[in-house]
């Protein structure tokens, strides 16, 4: 799904049109961060491309949100009682910046929105199992979210509890949490994992918006 990976620019437009054709989305419809595994957030009006941007929020109907994605967690975020809508990028380096945190605290500040109104999915991404991150995460995060490797000093991250954790700390219902039950780099006969393929691989695209 994306351009800048080394793909046919010709097969990656197909791609897009199959896919978002499914959902009665075009492509010129797409708000696009340019993402840099930070911390950036924007409130966006228009479709078109964001540099600098992993989390894009949006209250236009017909503006869909869109993050790429081959082992970072992908967060979509939404209102049961509003039109708002949030797409968000965290990889262990977005989730230490508190990008979702900061994206919620956006929403409910910028509109008024309870944090009990609020629902989020994540995934897919990298799940525990196969997360292996090295000694000096344990000044990033938690140790409830870093499991020891045996005869190691590396770990093993729970990104998507700690995103989970994240959210449900400033206020959503679990119940409003739904976590995929699916790992980029386990599933490899459906998911591209920038891990497992050594760097050069695709990108996957989740979308969110609000439908006219």
């Amino acid at each position: 799904m994306s351009i800048s990976r080394g793909d046919s620019k010709a097969n990656v437009r197909a791609n897009r049109q199959l896919f978002l054709g499914e959902l009665g989305v075009t492509e010129a419809q797409l708000a696009e961060p340019r993402q840099v595994s930070r911390d950036g957030i924007e409130i966006v009006d228009t479709p078109g491309e964001y540099v600098d941007r992993d989390a894009l929020i949006t209250t236009r109907r017909g503006v869909y949100l869109r993050v790429l994605t081959a082992d970072c967690a992908p967060i979509l975020i939404w209102s049961l009682n509003e039109p708002i809508v949030a797409a968000v990028h965290s990889g262990w380096q977005g989730s230490e910046l508190d990008i979702l945190g900061k994206t919620l605290k956006l929403i409910h500040v910028e509109y008024g929105a309870e944090y009990n109104s609020l629902c989020m999915v994540i995934g897919p991404g990298l799940t525990q199992e196969n997360f292996e991150v090295g000694p000096e995460f344990v000044e990033k995060f938690p140790l409830e979210f870093l499991q020891p490797l045996h005869g190691s000093s590396r770990f093993l991250f729970n990104n998507n509890d700690y995103l989970r954790d994240t959210a449900i700390q400033l206020g959503l219902p679990a119940k409003q949490i739904e976590i995929l039950p699916f790992c980029s780099y386990r599933d490899h006969e459906l998911f591209f994992s920038h891990r497992r393929d050594g760097g050069t691989t695709g990108r996957m695209m989740s979308i969110i918006g609000i439908n006219k």
